[in-house]
């Protein structure tokens, strides 16, 4: 696959999307979410529908740094970091997702940021470091074991 001078192969192009996406979505993003969950917290708290002063308010910005670090790490660290990373962006924003539809289902909260993007992102960006990661380690194998190609 990677026979042109200068070509970059499919997993190293999945390996700069992922690193990319680790730096700006899960670690910038979870930066930015720690501060709005401190700094501005009840404006953050009236977009999604919660009442202001929330004490919970606080737990989800520290969660969010927490998320935000690892996001800002993985930039650069790779293996099982990334996968450790993963794992734990995905928790807690499929949580937070769930979170967000049953606040829909079970009383028509239907603020910007509980029914809007907001809930897309923390259904759909878990999926995609998912299948990006997965994919990306299929590609490795098979680019560096040439013979199990088919």
């Amino acid at each position: 696959m990677n026979k042109g001078k200068g070509r970059i192969i499919t997993s190293r192009r999945i390996e700069i999307l992922l690193s990319w996406i680790f730096l700006v979505i899960v670690g910038l993003g979870g930066i930015w979410a720690f501060i709005g969950h401190t700094m501005f917290a009840d404006n953050v708290a009236a977009s999604i529908g919660w009442p202001s002063g929330n004490p919970f308010q606080q737990e989800v910005a520290l969660a969010n740094l927490a998320i935000g670090i690892l996001g800002i790490l993985s930039f650069r660290i790779t293996g099982s970091f990334r996968v450790a990373t993963i794992i734990a962006y995905s928790i807690f924003m499929f949580g937070a997702g769930i979170g967000h539809i049953w606040q829909i289902r079970t009383t028509g909260n239907m603020a910007v940021n509980n029914a809007g993007p907001i809930l897309w992102m923390d259904l759909l960006v878990p999926l995609v470091l998912i299948i990006l990661y997965l994919l990306g380690q299929h590609l490795k194998h098979k680019e560096a074991h040439p013979s199990l190609k088919r």
